[in-house]
C-alpha cells in the first residue's frame, strides 16, 4: 500500500533517456479518505523523456490519498528505462527502476506491489546467465519479430529494431547479443555490430559462422559499426536455419541513450534476417 499523507506528497515517473518515437502511457487510480468520506480519483497521461511527471498528485489538507493502481505501458519502439519516485516536499525516493521492452507494462496494485508484464500479458522475471560456474542476474530483451536487411546498397548496416537496451551516462554495462539469423543464399555474407550513444569506453568482439561452418571473429573493437566489412559467405536459410551471431563487450556511455544490435548484408538486395527469439543479455556493473 502506498499512502500520501501530506499536501506535498506525490508519486512521479521519469525516463532514463529520450524516447525514440512514442512517449510511454501511464494511468493511476486512488481513493481520498477523510474523517467523513471516501472519494475515488484517477489520472492519466504520458511521460516526458528525462523530465519528471506526476503520476499521482498531492492530496488535499487533512486527506489521506491511498494509491490503488498504477500502469506504465511502453508504446515506444525500443526499450525504455523507467523510474517511479516518491516525492516528499523536495526530496525524492526511488520506489522502483525497471527496463521496459516494447509492449511491456509496469503495474502497481495495492496489496500486491510492483510487477512487469510482457506484451503478451505474462509476468516477467529476471533471467540467469551462467558463466565460469558463477550465476549472476541479468536483464534481457528478446526480439519479438523478424528484422530483415536486404538493402539495395551492399553492406549497408541497419538497426535490429527491438533488440536493444537503455544505458545511462557514466554507468558501466556488460552486454551480450545472441542473434539467431538466416541468409538468403550461401553466397550472401553477413555483418553484425552495435550502435549507441557517445562513449567514454567501449570494447567488444563479434563472431558468427560462415558457409563452411568456420567462425568469422573480430576482437578488440572500440567504436560502433565494426567490423566495416561483411564476413565472406554465410549460412543458408534453406540448409542451416538457426545460426547464431554473438556481439559481447563492455560499455561506459558518456550520454544517456540506447545500445542496439545492427546487421548488414554483403550482397545488394539479398536478405540477412535476424530471427524472432534473438536476445541481448545486459547488466549494469556499478
Amino acid at each position: 500500500m502506498i499512502i500520501l499523507t501530506n499536501t506535498t506528497d506525490k508519486i512521479q515517473i521519469v525516463l532514463g533517456g529520450s524516447i525514440t518515437t512514442n512517449q510511454l502511457q501511464w494511468f493511476s487510480s486512488y481513493r481520498d479518505t477523510t474523517t467523513t468520506s471516501i472519494t475515488p480519483g484517477r489520472s492519466a497521461g504520458n511521460t516526458n523523456n528525462t523530465t519528471v511527471v506526476d503520476l499521482v498528485g498531492s492530496p488535499a489538507s487533512s486527506t489521506q490519498r491511498v494509491v490503488e493502481y498504477i500502469s506504465v505501458y511502453n508504446t515506444d519502439t525500443t526499450t525504455s528505462s523507467v523510474t517511479i519516485l516518491f516525492y516528499d516536499n523536495g526530496t525524492t525516493y526511488e520506489l522502483i527502476k525497471v527496463s521496459l521492452d516494447y509492449g511491456d507494462k509496469l503495474e502497481y496494485q495495492s496489496g500486491v506491489g510492483f510487477k512487469t508484464l510482457d506484451r503478451f500479458g505474462s509476468l516477467k522475471t529476471s533471467s540467469v546467465y551462467e558463466s565460469s560456474n558463477l550465476q549472476t542476474s541479468f536483464s534481457t530483451t528478446v526480439l519479438t519479430s523478424d528484422v530483415v536487411n536486404n538493402n539495395a546498397v551492399a553492406n549497408t548496416i541497419a538497426n535490429i529494431t527491438g533488440l536493444s537496451f537503455p544505458v545511462t551516462n557514466g554507468k558501466t554495462y556488460y552486454f551480450r547479443f545472441a542473434i539467431t539469423f538466416t541468409s538468403a543464399a550461401t553466397t550472401t555474407g553477413a555483418r553484425f555490430s552495435i550502435n549507441g550513444p557517445t562513449t567514454t569506453y567501449l570494447n567488444y568482439w563479434t563472431r558468427w559462422p560462415n558457409a563452411t561452418n568456420s567462425v568469422y571473429t573480430n576482437v578488440g573493437l572500440t567504436s560502433y559499426d565494426l567490423p566495416s566489412a561483411a564476413g565472406t559467405g554465410a549460412v543458408s536459410s534453406l540448409s542451416y536455419i538457426g545460426a547464431v551471431a554473438e556481439v559481447e563487450g563492455i560499455i561506459i556511455p558518456s550520454a544517456d541513450g540506447t545500445l542496439i544490435g545492427r546487421l548488414a548484408s554483403e550482397v545488394a538486395n539479398s536478405a540477412i534476417t535476424a530471427k524472432i527469439g534473438s536476445v541481448v543479455y545486459y547488466k549494469q556493473l556499478d
